[in-house]
């Protein structure tokens, strides 16, 4: 019997679902028991939770689950942490989670933070935030940077500041969750999920799997599924092994498939040598269920632009036979030599007859002008957000006003008090910058009562985002994009506070994007491009990783990227970058060359992780 079926007959509580790439796993296994569950009318869709790492596969499994007549709630563990912190008013935090830093918002704090360390540059500082960031989401609060005097200083310095702007970071919210959770109990946020359903769950850090823990402590049924083969975020912290450990336990039913219809055969022959690599004992590899070889391409060129040009040149061939630029990924190691090729591409593109455009997938940038909006949208959900204040007056400054904050903060006490109190006739002409920030500050209460006056969420938008302002045209058609009936300006805020951390995806032009933005994506016809040493795999910059963990996750990043292909994979790399781009990039080489008249070149091996691969050909 097929393994979906049994799962359909189960009546266990505890369900574990180890499954390969295009096995199904959510559309044959977790979908259809949500289904079934909701065939009982007496069950109250609120009861049922689906969740998942990301906010994109939040948004997949909203779309699966669009054409129920009863609707789950599908939701990002993050979410759910930070929905729980919010439900609740007895927590030291409850304050802070209201305002929650943005990326773009870290500037302000780095030179707050710049003002108490005068003599650490702002890029340690920087480094240290980071550092500290990821210490916060793994570890107790009480353990972390306590190394040294520096290290307690700069952790004080920064709980200080977030204390003072009522903010909160994003690596907090699932520590605090966990901790609240824990000395709280069975609250009704707790106890009301008793259906939870978990997507890519080794994508999840050890702290969301504990939370998920706990929300299902008294649930009757936890549904996990997901493949340790697949998991690529250990910038995020993830704990592949959560799930292995989940199959198991005793009180746990698991299930586990490495059927794969999704790829051809050739594609799945390349995938398995992948896995052998990974693990040389291994035994248990990918099945394809589908009876076609498939095509399979292995390319490689002495120069970048030759191998850009075969790119494009094979890009071409495809379209003229009937391929949509939506059946087309070009995936890269790393960003910025997507943003090189999609620069290449799109200017040589009509030698070859392509008329589409090739796009980078890649986290919003946003202007100053859409940050200032942003930031508004904030302030128009909470007014006396500190933070968002703070950011405000940062914007368009290196230096984020850090040095005119501090002084009107000695004259007034605190930044709260300088916001209430701003006026440029308390500060002499001397002080320029002081009196600027004081009339900047009068002019942003008086916007702020402006777009937080109690307008229609159609009439804010429109004032806040006129969709004929060239200057705000690309954030009304996110906004818009994003937008539900049930929206009200903070839910909206919400989702698009969320939308400018990740990776869009809807786009009718040729994606180009990571190994990494591929993962949960397919195509027909798959472009694994820079496949050499230096490359894949990159430099290890990861504070926690050990070298060998950092390979064996880019063989991973490898084998998803290669696992998205349904029809032909093609895997290229170049013998020769120049000089400037190996440095730029960080690419390691074998040596330099120099020839008259052009400019120095590195040489570069192939990639390790393509080195021992059998039955290939390069063409």
């Amino acid at each position: 019997m097929d393994i979906y079926d049994q799962i359909l007959k189960s009546q266990a509580k505890r369900i574990c679902v180890i499954a390969a790439p295009g096995s199904g796993k959510t559309k044959r296994g977790l979908i259809p028991k949500v289904a079934q569950i909701l065939e009982d009318s007496s069950i109250d869709p609120k009861n049922i939770l689906l969740l998942t790492f990301s906010r994109l596969s939040a948004k997949d499994l909203k779309s699966r689950v669009s054409d129920f007549e009863r609707k789950p709630r599908a939701s990002t563990v993050h979410s759910i942490c930070l929905a729980f912190l919010l439900s609740e008013n007895n927590h030291d935090m409850r304050k802070r989670v209201e305002s929650i830093v943005l990326d773009f918002e870290k500037n302000a704090l780095i030179s707050d933070l710049k003002i108490t360390f005068p003599s650490i540059n702002k890029k340690v500082l920087e480094r240290m935030l980071k550092a500290f960031s990821v210490g916060w989401a793994t570890s107790p609060h009480a353990e972390v940077f306590e190394e040294d005097n520096v290290k307690r200083a700069f952790k004080a310095a920064v709980i200080n500041w977030l204390s003072e702007h009522e903010a909160a970071m994003m690596e907090e919210i699932v520590y605090e969750a966990v901790e609240l959770a824990k000395s709280l109990g069975a609250t009704d946020f707790i106890t009301t999920p008793q259906f939870i359903f978990v997507d890519e769950y080794q994508d999840l850090n050890r702290l969301e799997q504990e939370f998920i823990e706990l929300l299902a402590e008294k649930s009757k049924l936890l549904f996990l599924v997901g493949d340790p083969d697949q998991s690529i975020y250990s910038f995020k912290y993830a704990y592949p092994d959560g799930i292995k450990a989940y199959s198991k336990r005793s009180d746990v039913e698991p299930y586990f498939s490495n059927k794969t219809g999704r790829c051809p055969r050739k594609v799945v022959e390349i995938a398995n040598q992948i896995l052998k690599q990974m693990d040389p004992a291994r035994t248990v590899f990918l099945e394809p269920l589908r009876e076609d070889e498939g095509e399979v391409n292995f390319i490689v060129r002495n120069t970048q632009t030759e191998e850009f040009e075969y790119i494009l040149r094979s890009v071409a061939e495809r379209l003229r036979s009937g391929a949509k630029p939506q059946d087309i990924f070009i995936l890269t190691p790393r960003n910025p030599l997507g943003i090189n090729f999609v620069d290449y591409a799109n200017t040589n593109k009509e030698k070859f007859g392509i008329e589409d455009t090739f796009k980078f997938d890649s986290k919003l940038k946003l202007t100053t002008t859409e940050q200032e909006r942003i930031l508004l949208f904030g302030l128009a959900v909470n007014q006396n957000s500190l933070l968002h204040i703070r950011g405000y007056l940062a914007l368009g400054d290196s230096n984020a006003e850090a040095g005119a904050v501090k002084t009107l903060k000695s004259k007034y006490g605190n930044l709260k008090n300088a916001f209430e109190k701003a006026d440029s006739e308390d500060f002499s002409k001397v002080q320029r910058r002081a009196r600027a920030l004081c009339e900047r500050i009068v002019e942003l209460r008086g916007l702020i009562k402006e777009v937080a006056d109690g307008k229609s969420l159609d009439d804010f938008l429109d004032q806040l985002l006129p969709r004929e302002d060239e200057n705000t045209k690309a954030l009304r058609l996110v906004v818009d994009e994003l937008r539900e009936d049930e929206d009200t300006t903070a839910s909206l805020y919400t989702k698009i506070t969320d939308y400018i951390r990740t990776v869009p995806t809807a786009t009718t032009d040729i994606r180009v994007m990571t190994l990494m933005g591929s993962k949960g994506l397919d195509a027909k016809h798959v472009y694994i491009i820079g496949c050499n040493g230096g490359n894949l795999p990159g430099e290890n910059r990861s504070v926690y990783l050990t070298d060998h963990e950092h390979k064996q996750e880019q063989r991973r990043l490898l084998f998803v990227g290669i696992t998205r292909a349904i029809e032909s994979l093609t895997i290229s790399w170049t013998r020769n970058i120049t000089y400037g781009q190996s440095m730029q990039h960080h690419t390691t080489g074998l040596r330099t060359t120099r020839r008259v008249g052009q400019p120095p070149q590195m040489v570069v091996p192939i990639s390790e992780f393509l080195q021992g691969l059998t039955g290939i050909v390069w063409m």
